[in-house]
């Protein structure tokens, strides 16, 4: 006949190896889930940070940002420039910030952009000039000289080449890859090619975004060069009658305004 301590030591090592057999199962069935637990921990992280911000220009040229995390109802609002308008009361700190990023990386673009384009062959400028210039002439010079025949000095009358300042208006028009100018007064020399109502064109016409240059003919010997400055508004014409002044913009005709 067994003893009742003898069955119970039985029962207690069948369980044993039971909880044994089960921890081994779990282990094997945690390291085949693990790499599933770990790309959806992964997903989890990733997620947000690869939301792309949609930016979507308004009717009055501001813009709004939206999608900087998923699911998410924010809405940033920006004028052309960049600056923070609105914000929706759903957005964090973590969302403007990237909404801002966004602009600010837009509207690089944007300049780029304008940039290639005001250095390509299409412009449409209109310029206004006023300055000195200063040409060739020739003056008449009284005074006395001494006449060695009659041993006295007798009144003189010399013609000597000198120059004259003048001021003048230049106006420059650009369309496109053609370019003239137009000239009053002094700048015109008395024997030229005639022009066209006093427009003549620009040729070698190159035009960037810092500058704008070429030359016109005035006649057979004259040719003058002309230089602008787009930063300093600045405008140099140089030939036989030289010209420096100051450019605006005038292109304010038809129905539009200057102001």
């Amino acid at each position: 006949m067994s003893k009742p301590i003898d069955t119970g030591e039985i029962i207690y090592g069948k369980v044993s190896k039971q909880i044994h057999v089960g921890s081994m199962q779990l282990m094997k069935s945690l390291r085949i889930l693990a790499p599933t637990f770990l790309g959806l921990l992964t997903l989890t992280v990733t997620h947000p940070v690869n939301a792309q911000a949609v930016i979507d220009t308004l009717d009055n040229g501001n813009l709004s940002v939206t999608g900087m995390r998923s699911g998410s109802g924010c809405t940033v609002l920006f004028n052309p420039q960049g600056e923070i308008l609105q914000q929706g009361r759903s957005c964090n700190s973590t969302e403007i910030r990237k909404a801002q990023a966004a602009i600010n990386s837009y509207l690089q673009e944007q300049r780029t952009s304008d940039n290639h384009n005001g250095s390509s062959s299409r412009q449409s400028l209109t310029l206004i000039c006023y300055g000195e210039g200063r040409k060739p002439s020739v003056a008449n010079r009284y005074g006395y000289e001494w006449d060695d025949r009659r041993h006295r000095y007798e009144l003189s009358n010399r013609i000597e080449s000198t120059t004259s300042d003048f001021d003048s208006e230049v106006q420059v028009e650009i369309r496109d890859t053609q370019g003239k100018i137009h000239l009053t007064g002094k700048l015109i020399a008395p024997i030229n090619s005639g022009g066209n109502n006093g427009w003549w064109t620009l040729d070698d016409l190159q035009v960037s975004p810092d500058r704008i240059t070429g030359k016109y003919r005035m006649n057979a010997l004259n040719k003058p060069r002309v230089n602008i400055d787009r930063r300093s508004g600045r405008i140099a014409i140089d030939g036989i009658e030289k010209f420096r002044g100051d450019c605006e913009s005038g292109d304010w005709g038809g129905s539009r305004t200057r102001f």
